[in-house]
């Protein structure tokens, strides 16, 4: 079977740095092309990472017969154009999240996909984040009998942000593009639902938003998040990307009715904390493109492709994400 031609839309941060390297290297795949208007980006990675073609309009790239799929990894208002433009062309399509920039245009690319009988696999990369898949699998395996509470924390630094996303940026026109909550929540959103297989059935949000001089103006957002799931669960999600560089942190917590806890820090780390012995830690860290799981997600959108296989993960999961993060983001608004 011949390798699938992949094509990357955007050489940007997440790009460049994890889609461009992780099929450039990909057994079973070809990166066949790379695009982006910024030359200097569109080059560096076509040459550090062997693509065969490089194009300055995404349409070039969705018209190359050598490519059989292509990743979207654009500013989220133009997903829908970007995405739309490849479905149109029978291409295969992994989108980053989320899907765009609102749920009319995410049902827009949903209908293409559907009527084009092309697979369209949101980039949910949490499932494929070596420490939480670890948590999922000692979940599972009852390491902590029956799950009775989740809490997850993202602290991301607001230099970082403004680092990646610079004052002018599409990320803090919140009428344009939703906003940096978000867009940064919705992985974490969907980490829960997929760890725990329920939905989410119930969430109340308090969230402000503080403009920060000392970055040109972007946005620092806090949110404090509770949310019951259909299983029963409860649990919290606490996000701000207004602290110092000191201060970030991710960690994912579970606690079940046997008193145990599940902790999975930062992409690397799970502690398992019982009675006997107190404390089980694992180190599951993986380099490059592996860290965040982008090259196994990657990975397994090859695989579909090569299979024939709908992926597991569906528009309908990247609809319902967009959903929840949405009316979190838009609770801002009511208080």
């Amino acid at each position: 079977m011949k390798d699938i031609g992949v094509g990357v839309i955007g050489c940007g941060f997440v790009g460049r740095g994890a889609h461009v390297a992780a099929f450039g290297a990909m057994e079973g795949a070809q990166l066949a092309a790379v695009a982006d208007p910024d030359a200097k980006r569109r080059n560096k990675a076509a040459t550090k990472h062997g693509a065969q073609s490089s194009y300055e309009d995404y349409m070039d790239l969705v018209r190359d017969p050598d490519v059989d799929a292509v990743v979207v990894a654009v500013p989220t208002p133009l997903h829908s154009k970007v995405a739309l433009a490849a479905i149109e062309a029978g291409k295969h399509v992994l989108c980053e999240m989320p899907l765009a920039a609102s749920l009319e245009e995410a049902d827009q690319i949903i209908e293409a996909a559907n009527r084009q009988g092309v697979f369209l696999m949101p980039g949910l990369t949490f499932r494929f984040t070596p420490n939480f898949v670890k948590a999922k699998e000692m979940l599972d395996a009852g390491a902590i009998g029956s799950p009775s509470a989740v809490f997850y924390r993202e602290f991301i630094p607001a230099s970082d942000l403004a680092g990646q996303w610079p004052a002018a940026s599409w990320m803090w026109k919140v009428e344009e593009s939703g906003g940096p909550l978000y867009t940064l929540a919705v992985w974490s959103i969907d980490l829960l639902r997929w760890l725990f297989d329920t939905e989410i059935a119930n969430v109340n949000a308090a969230v402000k938003y503080t403009v920060l001089d000392e970055f040109g103006g972007t946005l620092g957002y806090d949110a404090c998040v509770t949310l019951k799931l259909a299983n029963g669960v409860v649990g919290s999600l606490q996000y701000s990307g207004s602290v110092t560089h000191s201060a970030s942190s991710s960690a994912l917590e579970i606690a079940g009715d046997s008193t145990c806890v599940i902790n999975a820090s930062g992409n690397d780390k799970v502690t398992l904390f019982s009675d006997d012995p107190v404390r089980t830690e694992w180190n599951v860290k993986q380099p490059g493109a592996g860290m965040w799981g982008h090259l196994q997600q990657d990975e397994y959108f090859v695989r579909c492709i090569r299979n024939g296989q709908a992926p597991e993960i569906t528009p309908d999961d990247g609809l319902k994400v967009m959903e929840i993060a949405l009316e979190i983001a838009k609770s801002r608004e009511r208080t």
